[in-house]
């Protein structure tokens, strides 16, 4: 009997099985030539250990995916909306007609929003906070700060082995964009102001974000809309000075996270100081970092947007490649 033809035939029908996406399985391709790299993410923060998976991508293909399971709310946080009008919160987005933009949560935005119709402060000074998980926020508007919960379980499935897409991934509004060195999900735009919750024209309820430009989503689970490390020059860029990002050591030049689409995100400049100057429309192009010294498609993170991170992906993510427990 011809043993070894028994065992290639095998390893290939293996190969070309698909598995769940919870399922462990044995590298089918060299690990040399995987982007993810295991080392560069907080492992302090992990459930359980790194394990190689297949899942399907959003092309109906089936890839080798890296498995992160993480803890819910890792680090320190807020703070969010504050107490009076003559109190500082955090950070927030607002789209309405008066004084509209990226700026501190304090007076000038509270008057702005009930100069554009929104009830939003009573008559002794008090911010209307409502918690969105518990509700559709009064109909004069109100200021979003969810409640975090630290019992959660936070999967990410990362394509071990990137796959460029025949077009761009858009990402929408607070959509999964791939996690943080921290396991924190990095996310798209946060919702608009006008437009979640109530008050004029069905708006009015304006998502607080801590100065590092993350909050909790109404699920309870702390997630980024932000790349954290470059804050605090997007709070100057912006001329925001009366918060700083403190939970997060800033760095030009950090390593931010994984795109979901398995490429690599960093700051805004390269490992030799510079802006790099050809970046795509997605915020990426190939070069070498500190981490991958022979070059890799990678992405950066603006030091001055609001928000700063990349708003679309040039691979193929995993099908609900983040889900959470």
């Amino acid at each position: 009997m011809n043993y070894k033809l028994i065992t290639l035939t095998i390893l290939i029908v293996l190969g070309l099985s698909s598995c769940s996406k919870d399922d462990d399985t044995t590298p089918t391709t060299d690990p040399s030539t995987h982007i993810f790299n295991a080392s560069l993410m907080n492992n302090s923060n992990l459930l359980e250990s790194v394990t190689l998976v297949n899942a399907t991508l959003t092309d109906g293909t089936t890839a080798e995916c890296y498995k992160l399971v993480f803890k819910s709310n890792p680090v320190e946080d807020g703070p969010y909306c504050p107490a009076t009008i003559n109190d500082i919160g955090g950070v927030g987005i607002y789209d309405g007609a008066t004084n509209p933009g990226f700026q501190v949560m304090k007076a000038e935005l509270w008057n702005a929003m009930e100069a554009d119709g929104y009830d939003i402060v009573d008559a002794n000074g008090n911010i209307t906070i409502v918690d969105p998980a518990a509700g559709a926020p009064p109909s004069g508007g109100a200021c979003l700060e969810a409640t975090p919960d630290n019992n959660l379980e936070l999967t990410f499935l990362i394509p071990a082995v990137p796959k460029m897409a025949t077009s761009n991934d858009v990402i929408s509004t607070v959509e999964n964009i791939g996690v943080s060195k921290d396991g924190i999900p990095l996310t798209g735009h946060p919702p608009s102001a006008t437009q979640s919750g109530g008050g004029p024209g069905g708006g009015g309820a304006i998502p607080s974000l801590d100065p590092c430009g993350g909050h909790p989503d109404p699920f309870g689970y702390y997630h980024l809309h932000f790349g954290a490390e470059e804050m605090n020059n997007v709070l100057t860029a912006n001329n925001m000075t009366e918060v700083e990002c403190v939970n997060f050591s800033q760095s030009e030049t950090a390593f931010i996270g994984f795109a979901k689409d398995g490429y690599p995100i960093y700051a805004s400049k390269e490992q030799d100081g510079t802006l790099p100057t050809d970046l795509d429309e997605c915020q990426g192009h190939f070069g070498v970092t500190a981490d991958y010294p022979d070059g890799v498609y990678h992405y950066h993170v603006s030091n001055s947007s609001a928000p700063n991170l990349p708003e679309c992906l040039k691979g193929v993510s995993v099908n609900n490649g983040f889900t959470y427990q």
